[in-house]
């Protein structure tokens, strides 16, 4: 008569649970390390610099091949140079996140989350990969519009996440001031914004699937991290029950808050400012590009 299979199978899995101790321990020792900490950063700003230099040279080569269209600098080429622009800004906002975060007092323990975080901040650089849709006023002057306050609200948001800005699903501190008053991820629905402000300047089928992803990926973003941030600090559930999670309940009151906090009109004040600032610069410099 044929032993049963089943002692054999337990004996397996058993085995196999006692020799991948080790490496769960080298893994969470390997999490905690500065160097991995730092590693993890790496990948994420080479790719941001390689598909912007990648963009900006291949602007540079249009204004060479086509130099009587810029030459001539109407308002249909300013505000089709400002859409660019702006998605530039988009990039290099992106590329510098890594840099300034603190380390990280709890992070996600599965290795899905981490994938469709990278994800989520890989898949918005793919439309640099696509071929523009013609020029357009009315969608360039949008896409320049929702552009523009899309990264001035991520910019103010990141101001106020600080060091606490994370890539992946992980826990620094609870932010609750400025508006994570209102909303626990306005940093993930202003980068949405930005994503939209982008495919705008495509409209096509990949441009419309690389948007859906795009979204999709915030969404579940915004849901690991809550999971991280539940467990990591006791408070996450009275400021949940009292927050909205993407979408502002109130977007009027939510809106307004940008301009009656005085902490928050300041750094929306100093933002504008800037971003003024380098788009005249490089408004500037285009026809310098031409001669």
């Amino acid at each position: 008569m044929p032993l049963p299979r089943l002692p054999g199978v337990l004996l397996a899995v058993s085995t196999a649970k006692f020799l991948a101790v080790p490496f769960g321990d080298l893994r969470r020792r390997l999490d905690q390390s500065l160097i991995y900490d730092w590693a993890m950063r790496c990948p994420i700003i080479v790719y941001c610099c390689f598909i912007l230099f990648r963009d900006v040279h291949a602007f540079y080569l249009q204004v060479l091949q086509e130099p009587v269209l810029f030459a001539q600098f109407d308002g249909g080429v300013i505000v089709a140079m400002l859409a660019r622009i702006s998605q530039w800004m988009f990039v290099v906002l992106l590329s510098i996140q890594p840099l300034f975060r603190l380390r990280a007092i709890g992070k996600s323990a599965d290795l899905l989350p981490r994938l469709a975080a990278l994800a989520a901040v890989g898949v918005p650089l793919m439309f640099l990969l696509l071929e523009r849709a013609p020029a357009s006023l009315p969608y360039n002057v949008t896409a320049v519009i929702v552009s523009l306050f899309a990264n001035v609200m991520l910019l103010v948001t990141v101001s106020f996440l600080g060091r606490s800005l994370s890539v992946m699903p992980e826990a620094r501190r609870l932010v609750e001031d400025g508006p994570y008053g209102m909303v626990r991820h306005p940093l993930y629905l202003f980068e949405m914004l930005a994503i939209i402000a982008v495919a705008l300047q495509y409209r096509s089928l990949p441009a419309a699937a690389l948007l859906a992803l795009a979204i999709v990926l915030q969404v579940a973003r915004a849901r690991w991290e809550e999971g991280v941030l539940a467990r990591a600090f006791p408070d996450f559930a009275a400021y949940r029950a009292r927050t909205s999670f993407i979408i502002p309940s109130d977007p009027v009151r939510f809106l307004a808050s940008f301009m009656i906090d005085p902490s928050v009109r300041r750094r929306s004040a100093l933002v504008v400012a800037c971003m003024v600032a380098v788009l005249g610069l490089a408004a500037a410099a285009l026809p310098r590009l031409i001669v």
